[in-house]
């Protein structure tokens, strides 16, 4: 049998037209959640560590979703057996090479999904 592969949700992208409604949604899951605004750039704020509010719609039609594993490069292997390809050019390495993000290519029930160690 294959070594199954464990995965864990590490935040959910929410996206947002612009950075006016990613400010208001912020706001939103803070004051119902009770949560805190966290690190914020150009493209998204995150709220917590639960969700990641973008300021655009580049990424899935609602959004995406971050799953963590501890081996990117063998779940995608796993996963390229089951028929899912990757987007290329969202792969990031660490500093000996080894894949440690990338984008599954298409989207899943409107969600793009990224893998990340």
């Amino acid at each position: 049998m294959a070594e199954k592969i464990k995965y864990t949700l590490k935040h959910v992208g929410i996206n947002c037209a612009d950075e006016k409604e990613a400010k208001q949604l912020v706001s939103l899951l803070c004051s119902l959640f009770d949560l805190e605004p966290g690190n914020e750039n150009d493209t998204h704020i995150f709220v917590s560590n639960m969700f990641e509010v973008m300021k655009d719609s580049t990424r899935g039609k609602h959004g995406h979703i971050a799953l963590q594993t501890p081996d990117v490069e063998l779940a995608m292997a796993d996963l390229a057996k089951k028929g899912i390809s990757f987007k290329e050019e969202t792969i990031r390495r660490d500093a000996d090479g080894k894949v440690i993000f990338v984008y599954l290519d298409g989207d899943i029930g409107g969600f793009s999904f990224h893998l990340t160690k």
